[in-house]
């Protein structure tokens, strides 16, 4: 008995849904805004001058800055 109850609330879901996409009208084809063109090369943005939002970009550079001055400062106690 409860696998009929079961079975009859799945359907009757299964219908109303199928039913309701049934009724809304199809989208409208939409106009092509623009011909087929390549877009430029991308160039990547100068050190340290990535986008405020860009924090992947931003972490990189830090963990580039901090490696130089790191290496700087071993070649610098290396040479006293």
């Amino acid at each position: 008995m409860r696998g009929f109850i079961l079975f009859a609330l799945v359907t009757g879901v299964v219908f109303v849904y199928l039913r309701q996409h049934q009724d809304e009208p199809p989208p409208a084809p939409t106009k092509p805004v623009a011909t087929h063109t390549t877009p430029a090369p991308l160039a990547p943005a100068p050190r340290g001058q990535a986008s405020e939002y860009n924090w992947m970009k931003r972490s990189l550079d830090r963990a580039h800055d901090v490696a130089d001055q790191s290496r700087a400062r071993a070649e610098q106690s290396q040479q006293h």
